[in-house]
C-alpha cells in the first residue's frame, strides 16, 4: 500500500519536465518503476538532447544506468539538421550518441527526398545515417533508387549507396509510353543537385521479355547527372546496340532527356556512293537560346572534297528566319524569312523573302543535300520577295521573283528569268440575293527572259455569277459573265505586237444542270447532266507558244478554262458533260466528264489545250473507293476521234494491314506531251517496329529505270536505325549513274531537335 502511494506521489509531481543525462523529457505522466529501474513516460512524450535532436512519441522508457531511451509504437524524430524520421520502436542510446531501430522507417531530407529503410542507425554526434537491406529512395522528381546499403551525411548533404538500381519517372525522360529510363551502378553518391554513379549502365528502353538486353545502352566507368545543368557526363563510355559495342568515347556528355534543346553532337550518318566514295558526317547542334539555334555538319568523302553544312534558325514574334548554306569547293546559300501578322481590320498578312544561290549547278545533286530549304531534286532556283493580304472581301499579292535554271548548259540562252513586279488584286464587289455575285481581279506582270525578251502585262478581270434559279421545275441554271482587259508592251516576242497594245475581251455563259437521284437497297445513284453555253467575240491575238495549259474535268465548265492572264478564249461553243456518283454502305464511285464543241476551229489557241480544234478532247476524272483500304483514281483525255487516249493518269492506293502499296502510271501523247512512265511504292510496316520500302520509277519510252530506292528502317520505343540503297540512272557532264548506300542510327531521344520557340 505504501509503494502504491509513493508511485502515485511521484507520478503527480514528476509529470511535467524531467532533466536526465543532458536529456530534456516532457510528457503527460511520468512513472518510476523501482523494480526495473525504468522511468516511464506516457502521453505526448517529447525528448530533446543537447544537440537539439527532437524525439516525439506517446510512450517511452528511460534506463538511467544504460542511458537508453526506448519508444514503443509510432515515433517521430526531427534531427538537429532538420531531417525528419517516422517509424516505430526506436532506441535513443544517449551514452553512445546513437539512435537506431530494427523496424521500417521513413526519412525526409531537406531536398524533399523520401528514404525508406528496413532498419537504421543514426549518429547524433556526427549527424550520419547508415542502413542495410532493402532500401528505397524517391527524390523530388519521383525518380526511384534502390540500394543494398546507404550512408547519409546530414552535414555534407550527401547520400552514398551501393548496388544501385535507379528508375527515372520524370515525364521529360519518357518520350514514349513504353520508355523505362533506368540506371544500374555499383555505387552512387547523391549530393544536392548532383548524382554520381560508379560503373554505371544507362538506358531509355523499355523492358524486354525474358530479360533480354535493351536495344541500346550507355556503359561507363563513371557517370554524373547534374540536375541543375540537366546534363549527363560519362567517363570511358561505350555505346552498345543490342549489347554489341558501337562507339567508344573517353569523355562525353549530353543533355538529359528532359531537355528539348541543348548544344552537343548529334548521331552520325555513314554513306557510300560512286561519285563521292565512302562518306561520314556527324552534326553538332548549337543551342543559342530558346529562340535560335545553329547546326554545323561537316561531311567528309573519299572521292570528293569535304563539304561543310550549316543551318541557322531563329524565331521572332510571329516570324521566323532560316539560313541554310554550305562551304567547300562547291557550295550553296539558301535563306528564307517569313512573317505572319493580323491587320487591324482582321486581315491575314504574310511577308516572305527567299534567297537561293549555288556555286555549281550539280552541287545539290552531287552531295545529295536535303535540308529544310534545299533539295537535291531542284532544277530551278527561285529568289523572291512577296507580300499577301487577305480578308473576307479583299486579296492582295505583291511579288518580285528571279528564276535561275539548273538544267544542263545549252538548254537556255540565258539561265535567268525575271518576273518583277507581279501584283494580283482581287476584290469582292457585291453579293446580293437579286443580282448574284461579282468580283474584280487585276494582275500586273513584268516578265523578262532570254536576255532581251520582255512582256509587260496589266490585266483586269470582271467576273459575275447570277444566283441559281430553276427552270421547268427541274433545271438548275445560272448565268456567268466575264470581261477582260489586257494591256501589254512586248519586245522580241513573236506572239505579241511590238508597240503598246490594249485589248478588250468578254464572255457570257449559261450553265444548266439537272439532278437525278435513284435510291434502292442502300444504293444511291446521283446523275447530273450539265451544259455550258459560252460566247465570246471572235477577235483574239494569235498565241503560238504552247505553255502547257490544258483543260481537265475541273475547268472544262468554266468561262476561263486556261487560267492564263495574258490570253483569252474567243468564239462560240458549248460544253457537254455530266457528273455521276454511286454510293452504298462501303463503296463510292465518282465520275466527271466534259467535252467542248466549238462553232469553228480557233488556231489562235494553244494546241496543248485542244481548244484549237472544233471538237476538244473528252476530259474526265474517276475515283473508285472500294473500302477504306483500296482506292483507284483515273484522269484521262480522249482525242476527238474517241480512239486515241492523249492523257492517262492512273493511281492506286492499297492498304492491307501493315502492307501499303501505291502505284501511279502517267502517259501523255500528241499535243499534251510525250511522257510514259510509272512509279511504284511498296511499304511494309511490321507492328510499328520495322519499315521496309521500295520505290522505283521506270521510263517506258526509253525502257529504262530512272531510279530504284530500297530502304529498311527499324524503330521501337528508343531506337531508330535504317539503311537506304539507291540506284540512280541519270548521267550528265558531272555525274555518272551510281549506286549509293546510307546507314543511319538514332538513339531516342538524342536525335531530337525541337524548333526554336517564338520570342514573345
Amino acid at each position: 500500500m505504501k509503494n502504491k502511494i509513493l508511485i502515485l506521489f511521484l507520478t503527480f509531481f514528476l509529470s511535467t519536465t524531467v532533466l536526465a543525462d543532458n536529456l530534456e523529457i516532457q510528457s503527460s505522466t511520468v512513472t518510476i518503476d523501482k523494480k526495473s529501474k525504468l522511468t516511464i513516460f506516457k502521453g505526448n512524450v517529447v525528448v530533446m538532447d543537447a544537440k537539439k535532436n527532437k524525439f516525439s512519441t506517446n510512450y517511452a522508457e528511460y534506463n538511467k544506468e544504460l542511458k537508453l531511451l526506448v519508444s514503443k509504437g509510432k515515433t517521430n524524430i526531427i534531427t538537429s539538421e532538420g531531417f525528419s524520421l517516422t517509424g516505430t520502436d526506436m532506441i535513443f542510446d544517449n551514452q553512445n550518441k546513437i539512435i537506431r531501430s530494427n523496424n521500417d522507417v521513413l526519412i525526409n531530407d531537406l531536398e524533399n527526398n523520401q528514404i525508406f529503410l528496413e532498419k537504421f542507425e543514426y549518429s547524433t554526434k556526427n549527424n550520419f545515417f547508415r542502413s542495410t537491406g532493402n532500401i528505397k529512395l524517391i527524390d523530388s522528381r519521383d525518380n526511384a533508387y534502390n540500394f543494398s546499403q546507404i550512408y547519409i551525411d546530414e552535414k555534407k548533404r550527401e547520400i552514398i549507396g551501393t548496388d544501385i538500381k535507379s528508375y527515372i519517372n520524370e515525364s521529360g525522360f519518357k518520350l514514349d509510353e513504353r520508355n523505362s529510363p533506368r540506371i544500374f551502378a555499383n555505387s552512387v553518391k547523391i549530393e544536392d543537385q548532383k548524382t554520381n554513379f560508379d560503373k554505371a549502365v544507362f538506358t531509355m528502353c523499355g523492358y524486354r521479355s525474358n530479360d533480354k538486353c535493351p536495344p541500346w545502352s550507355m556503359q561507363a566507368s563513371g557517370m554524373l547527372h547534374d540536375k541543375k545543368k540537366k546534363t549527363i557526363y560519362y567517363d570511358n563510355a561505350v555505346v552498345k546496340v543490342y549489347d554489341f559495342p558501337v562507339f567508344y568515347f573517353p569523355k562525353i556528355s549530353h543533355p538529359d532527356p528532359s531537355v528539348k534543346r541543348r548544344s552537343g553532337f548529334l548521331l552520325p550518318t555513314f554513306t557510300n556512293s560512286k561519285n563521292l566514295g565512302a562518306g561520314f558526317q556527324i552534326p553538332y547542334f548549337f543551342d543559342l537560346g530558346g529562340d535560335k539555334d545553329f547546326t554545323f555538319t561537316p561531311k567528309t568523302f573519299v572521292s570528293e572534297t569535304p563539304l561543310f553544312l550549316g543551318e541557322y534558325r531563329q524565331a521572332f514574334k510571329k516570324s521566323k528566319l532560316i539560313l541554310d548554306f554550305s562551304a567547300g569547293e562547291k557550295s550553296h546559300q539558301f535563306l528564307q524569312f517569313v512573317k505572319n501578322f493580323t491587320g487591324k481590320d482582321g486581315s491575314k498578312n504574310d511577308l516572305r523573302f527567299s534567297l537561293q544561290q549555288i556555286s555549281h549547278d550539280k552541287t545539290l545533286k552531287l552531295y545529295k543535300i536535303n535540308t529544310s530549304l534545299a533539295n537535291k531534286e531542284l532544277d530551278m532556283l527561285e529568289n523572291y520577295l512577296s507580300f499577301t493580304r487577305d480578308n473576307e472581301n479583299f486579296f492582295l499579292s505583291v511579288n518580285a521573283t528571279v528564276f535561275e535554271t539548273l538544267k544542263q548548259e545549252g538548254t537556255y540562252s540565258d539561265k535567268y528569268e525575271y518576273v518583277l513586279p507581279d501584283v494580283i488584286l482581287n476584290k469582292n464587289l457585291f453579293s446580293s440575293s437579286k443580282f448574284g455575285n461579282a468580283e474584280m481581279t487585276s494582275h500586273l506582270n513584268f516578265h523578262n527572259f532570254d536576255t532581251n525578251k520582255f512582256a509587260n502585262f496589266f490585266m483586269n478581270d470582271l467576273d459575275w455569277r447570277s444566283n441559281n434559279f430553276v427552270n421547268n421545275k427541274f433545271i438548275n441554271g445560272r448565268f456567268l459573265g466575264k470581261i477582260r482587259n489586257i494591256n501589254y508592251d512586248a519586245k522580241n516576242i513573236s506572239d505579241y505586237k511590238t508597240k503598246s497594245t490594249h485589248e478588250l475581251y468578254g464572255a457570257l455563259g449559261y450553265l444548266a444542270e439537272v439532278d437525278f437521284l435513284k435510291e434502292k437497297n442502300n444504293n444511291s445513284h446521283y446523275l447530273t447532266p450539265k451544259v455550258l453555253l459560252r460566247y465570246a467575240p471572235d477577235h483574239m491575238r494569235k498565241q503560238k507558244i504552247d505553255d502547257g495549259n490544258t483543260i481537265d474535268s475541273s475547268t472544262v465548265f468554266s468561262l476561263d478554262r486556261l487560267g492564263a492572264y495574258n490570253s483569252f478564249e474567243a468564239g462560240a461553243n458549248a460544253t457537254l458533260g455530266f457528273d455521276y456518283k454511286f454510293k452504298n454502305l462501303d463503296k463510292e464511285f465518282d465520275l466527271s466528264v466534259g467535252q467542248i464543241i466549238n462553232e469553228k476551229e480557233n488556231k489562235n489557241m494553244p494546241s496543248t489545250s485542244s481548244l484549237d480544234e472544233k471538237l476538244s478532247d473528252l476530259v474526265g476524272s474517276a475515283n473508285l473507293q472500294i473500302n477504306e483500304n483500296l482506292n483507284f483514281n483515273y484522269d484521262f483525255a480522249v482525242d476527238q476521234n474517241y480512239r486515241d487516249i492523249n492523257l492517262s493518269d492512273f493511281g492506286m492506293n492499297y492498304t492491307l494491314g501493315t502492307l501499303k502499296f501505291n502505284f501511279n502510271y502517267l502517259q501523255t501523247n500528241k499535243h499534251i506531251g510525250d511522257e510514259d512512265y510509272f512509279t511504284t511504292e511498296i511499304a511494309f510496316n511490321n507492328k510499328e517496329k520495322s519499315l521496309f520500302a521500295l520505290k522505283t520509277k521506270r521510263n517506258l519510252i526509253t525502257n529504262s529505270a530512272e531510279y530504284y530506292n530500297l530502304s529498311y528502317e527499324y524503330m521501337n520505343d528508343c531506337l531508330k536505325a535504317g539503311i537506304v540503297y539507291r540506284r540512280e540512272f541519270y548521267e550528265d557532264s558531272e555525274l555518272e549513274p551510281e549506286n549509293s548506300l546510307m546507314f543511319k542510327i538514332t538513339l531516342v531521344p538524342f536525335g531530337r531537335i525541337d524548333s526554336p520557340e517564338l520570342v514573345q
